[in-house]
């Protein structure tokens, strides 16, 4: 399954759900350490791995759109 971290509020991670937009909560231990807000991460193995390629994609579709936005 993939996910979007939406926020990280002490040891819960709040994640959007990829497939049906749904929030779910887990608990920080889960993940790599240097995880953050935005990233798109992947479960593979009862594991969360950062997508780092899927993630800078994300980024870069927002920088866009906000460029857009700041010249409109």
């Amino acid at each position: 399954m993939k996910y979007i971290i939406d926020r990280i509020e002490k040891d819960i991670v709040i994640c959007e759900n990829q497939d049906n937009g749904k929030m779910v909560e887990y608990n920080i231990d889960q993940f790599p350490q240097d995880i953050k807000e935005g990233d798109c991460i992947e479960l593979i193995d009862e594991k969360f791995v950062i997508d780092v390629d899927e993630t800078k994609k994300r980024k870069e579709k927002i920088d866009e759109l906000m460029k857009k936005l700041m010249k409109g």
